[in-house]
Formats: C-alpha cells, structure tokens, sequence
C-alpha cells in the first residue's frame, strides 16, 4: 500500500518529503487541504473548512493536530523532518551505511541553522532597513555560511554531497537554494551565494537534472492554493 502524505494545498515543509518521492520515482498518495483567504494578504482570515473537519475528527492526533502527517501501513507519523528522514530511508535516499547516513543527516541540520541565520537577520534588520540588510545576507554571510558548510563535506566522487548516489541531503540542499520556489525570497541571489561552495552548486545541478525532479518543477507539481 502506498505511503499517504497529507498537508495543505501549499508547498510549505512538506514539499521536501514530496521531493523526495518523486526523485525516487515512489509512488505515494499527495493529500492536499484548500487553504483560501476571505481578505488577500491577510493571513488572520485563513479559510481551512477541510482540513478543520478532519482534525475535529482526530485524524491528525498523532502530529498534535497538526500537518504535515505521513501514514505508513497504516501508522501515522508527524512532524516534517521526522517524516522526511523516513521517507529518505523508505526510498533509499538515506545513503548506503550508517556513517552516510549520519553525514546525510548533519549536512541537513546545517540548513535548520542557515535558515534560522536567516530568519534572524530578517527580524533584527526591521522594515526600513531591509534592502541593506538582504543585501549584506545574500553578498557576505550567506556565501561565508556555504563556504562553511562546503569545508564540512565528507570526500567523495561527486557531484553528490554524501556518497555516490542522489540523497536526502542533495534534495534538500537543491529545494533550499536552487529550486524556483523553494525557501528564499530571493531564488536568484541565493544561487549565486553558491560560487562560495562548489560542490554544493554541483549537487544541486546535479539534482535538478534528475528526471524525476526536473518533471515535478517544470510540469507536474500543482500551483497549490497560496504562492509559497
């Protein structure tokens, strides 16, 4: 039986998992809840009818109400990135050993790390201050993060980050700095901040040239209900 992931009509943090399946070329069931705003850009007027419905039922109990939630033989499992390192395992994206898999999982969590760099630097620089402050991200401290990351990397063949074969760690590095709606604002100068980090740019190419992958972002993977 197919593994079924439920989430809002969005990409969100279940688009990752749903990255994973395809360039595993798995099947799975992609549940998806209408989100709709009664006043645009107002996130307080959020209209969720299907969804609402479902978890005052309980089917979302296990995640604490909450989706993103897989259901695998029948178990149900919450939490984004529980549910991503499960499925990379599931499909085989979780590379060959133990140790890979370990390097698979610490290249991740540096996202988790860049990512809240990130979120900090947007809430301290304010309003007017923006501009220079995505200026100053996306030149310096940004390139100097991947740079980092880049000296971290376990040797290997290339052009994949752990091992000799696309994983968990390729597909999240490509969906956080390359793909045209993955996390930043700025798609454009967050692939240029990769120069610091070569193979790093080489596995995200890499991944993106996956047919799998490359189907999903140019062809199959809906517009969703909101643009994020």
């Amino acid at each position: 039986m197919a593994m079924k992931l439920s989430y809002f009509d969005i990409r969100g943090i279940a688009e990752p998992t749903r990255l994973l399946f395809t360039a595993a070329k798995v099947d799975y069931e992609d549940i998806r809840y209408p989100l709709a705003m009664t006043t645009p850009g107002d996130f307080s007027t959020v209209v969720r009818a299907e969804f609402d419905a479902k978890k005052a039922e309980g089917e979302f109990d296990a995640a604490m109400g909450k989706v993103p939630i897989l259901e695998c033989g029948g178990v149900k499992i919450g939490q984004s990135k529980a549910i991503e390192r499960f499925v990379a395992k599931k499909v085989g994206l979780m590379g060959s050993n133990e140790i890979e898999e370990a390097q698979i999982d610490m290249l991740c969590c540096h996202t988790v790390d860049i990512k809240d760099a990130y979120k900090a630097a947007k809430a301290a620089a304010g309003k007017d201050d923006m501009d220079a402050a995505m200026k100053k991200w996306f030149g310096e401290t940004l390139p100097e993060l991947l740079s980092k990351v880049e000296k971290s990397l376990p040797a290997g063949p290339g052009p994949w980050l752990v091992g000799n074969k696309l994983s968990y760690a390729d597909v999240t590095f490509y969906y956080f700095l390359r793909d045209p709606k993955g996390f930043f604002d700025d798609v454009a100068a967050a692939a240029v901040a990769t120069a610091t980090a070569p193979r790093i740019h080489a596995a995200c190419e890499a991944t993106f040239a996956d047919s799998g992958i490359s189907e999903w972002v140019n062809n199959k993977r809906p517009a969703g209900s909101m643009p994020f």
